[in-house]
């Protein structure tokens, strides 16, 4: 099984167009936990910064997996990783303001950063 971030596999020095950052800029990013192939959870942990977690929604079709754990989100504060279930939507407020350079961003998930669920990202 192969995954990824919009489509898109792992590639060691590959950095797509979207995914060069500005530096110090305020920015409010969204992750989407679509449902393909499988539904599973995905911890998602960005290097280079600290996010504050804006609102999270999710898909009417996995609302009932959601409600048996949202009670249990400790959203207040800064993270470096969310959780995103199955369906779920997240809104983070995110700077990149310490240090520029090529950082990565992965499923927490060891068998999916593996297969490909991790991507580089540019601060310029």
């Amino acid at each position: 099984m192969h995954w990824g971030f919009n489509g898109r596999q792992f590639s060691e020095n590959g950095v797509a167009a979207d995914e060069i950052i500005p530096f110090d800029q305020l920015e409010v990013w969204e992750l989407l936990n679509e449902t393909a192939p499988m539904a599973m959870n995905h911890p998602v942990h960005i290097h280079g910064a600290q996010f504050q977690v804006l609102s999270r929604s999710v898909n009417e079709s996995y609302m009932a997996g959601w409600e048996s754990v949202r009670h249990g989100y400790v959203d207040e504060g800064w993270k470096d990783t969310v959780l995103l279930m199955p369906g779920e939507r997240v809104r983070l407020l995110i700077r990149f303001g310490d240090f520029a350079g090529t950082y990565v961003y992965h499923c927490h998930n060891l068998e999916h950063s593996d297969s490909g669920m991790m991507r580089n990202l540019r601060i310029e």
